[in-house]
């Protein structure tokens, strides 16, 4: 698309989706068009409130720091805003308490900083900054059912209210339940590549009320499974995360069971799930809490992957984003980060693009999808590691089963094990796992080859509990 006036701004880019990829992809846009308008099936809460479009709203959620970076950057006083609305700041270092296959994590005061909050609270801080740029309006109760098309781009959607709205550029950030595939299906376009990793994860949350001057002796914790090997089946295949997220007084736990290990509803069988894992601290803090809201259970906890990057056809004027282009396991916390960091490529290739070709989209979806791609592949990787090593994880490609090598697991967890022995290393490992730093040096020959060279001594540091 080619502006007609030569200002280089264009009328309208329509975004599917109000949550937090749609938010962030329309205000990385904003800056370029007269309108974005966002269109959501629910009806947005006022308030910080789950919602229907947002079945996972109810369960733990992690914002990276390189998440939160983001958000500021595209929605500045994002950060300030949140921790007005309660959220909580936390040292990733000293702050959480967090056991693996390679015991407790090192804990010491740091700067590496980052937010505790619920998804219906970062929700709303991002909607409340957007909705100070003048370009962007949410309209709520909007489905869409389709695209619209002409000569090889996109140019609006059909709602099922029965309109059509036009637009220059129309962005799916839809999420997990995107039917963006369907919609290129029906203009001719081949679906992508699409890869999927099931575990067969299965969450139980609730929000705990803690008691007044409560002192667990963290702010957060994060339990693992440990696998083949361990203690007790319970801790093979059973995980956990516990951590305040707005005040002082309201938490949230979040309890994990993979391999169709899935946590029960119930509070009384939550809690003997819960001390079934064998760590005494967790069972300690939970003896003094309450259990005041109901027990929201999640099972959809495939990692899915379509290889947008790699279609070779494709028409203009569409791109997805979000979980509409990957759906992370959620276990791993990457899913706002990545969006995060996904709208800001976004930002940034739209801004080069049009310096060198003033007033024509043509070419940006490629741009952005070739810039983003190397972030998604990371994280899927670096997820899907840990899963294969899951009994029963099915992998396929298109729908055709492959196989997994859960030996692929090996280096990373001695890679933990290797950093977690210096302070220095440490914080760069966290780092790179809150997405701040590049994952290249994990790959340096220097890291490499200490690994190597004390292959079996980190093996053993690699203990089951």
């Amino acid at each position: 698309m080619t502006t007609t006036d030569g200002s280089g701004t264009f009328g309208r880019v329509l975004v599917i989706g109000g949550s937090v990829a749609g938010t962030l992809a329309a205000a990385a846009v904003a800056p370029h068009f007269d309108e974005v308008l966002l269109l959501d099936r629910d009806v947005l809460p006022e308030e910080a409130a789950f919602r229907k479009g947002v079945p996972q709203g109810a369960h733990f959620h992690a914002l990276l720091a390189a998440g939160r970076e983001a958000m500021d950057e595209l929605l500045p006083g994002f950060s300030e805003h949140a921790v007005a609305l309660g959220a909580a700041r936390l040292d990733s270092a000293y702050d959480v308490m967090r056991l693996d296959r390679v015991g407790w994590s090192p804990r010491f005061a740091s700067t590496l900083e980052f937010l505790m909050a619920s998804r219906p609270l970062i929700e709303k801080a991002l909607r409340d900054r957007a909705q100070l740029l003048p370009e962007v309006r949410y309209e709520p109760g909007a489905e869409v059912i389709g695209l619209v098309a002409a000569d090889g781009r996109v140019t609006g959607v059909r709602l099922l209210d029965g309109r059509e709205l036009t637009a220059d550029l129309v962005i799916d950030a839809s999420g997990r339940s995107s039917r963006a595939v369907v919609w290129l299906a029906e203009l001719g376009y081949l679906a992508p590549t699409e890869e999927v990793v099931n575990a067969h994860w299965g969450y139980s949350s609730t929000f705990l009320r803690v008691p007044e001057n409560w002192s667990p002796g963290f702010r957060a914790l994060a339990v693992t499974p440990f696998g083949e090997g361990a203690l007790s089946p319970a801790a093979a295949s059973r995980a956990m995360a516990m951590w305040v997220v707005e005040g002082e007084r309201r938490w949230i736990l979040t309890v994990q069971g993979s391999a169709g290990d899935h946590p029960p509803r119930k509070e009384q069988d939550l809690r003997a799930f819960v001390s079934s894992i064998g760590v005494p601290e967790l069972d300690k803090a939970l003896e003094e809490v309450e259990f005041p809201e109901p027990i929201s259970i999640w099972r959809d906890t495939r990692s899915r992957l379509r290889d947008f990057a790699g279609q070779p056809r494709r028409p203009e004027g569409f791109l997805a984003i979000g979980d509409a282009w990957m759906g992370f396991n959620p276990v791993y916390g990457q899913g706002m980060t990545a969006a995060a960091l996904e709208a800001r490529d976004l930002r940034d290739e739209l801004a080069t693009h049009l310096t060198e070709h003033p007033g024509d989209l043509t070419g940006l979806p490629a741009r952005f999808y070739a810039k983003a791609d190397e972030l998604i592949k990371y994280c899927w990787n670096s997820s899907n590691a840990l899963d294969h090593r899951i009994p029963g994880v099915e992998y396929t490609v298109d729908g055709e089963p492959r196989q997994v090598d859960p030996s692929s697991s090996d280096f990373s967890d001695r890679l933990a094990a290797y950093m977690a022995q210096d302070p220095d290393r440490y914080i760069r490992y966290r780092e790179t796992t809150q997405l701040l730093r590049s994952p290249e040096w994990l790959a340096s020959e220097e890291v490499v080859s200490a690994i190597k060279a004390n292959w079996d001594e980190l093996g053993r540091a690699v203990v089951p509990r």
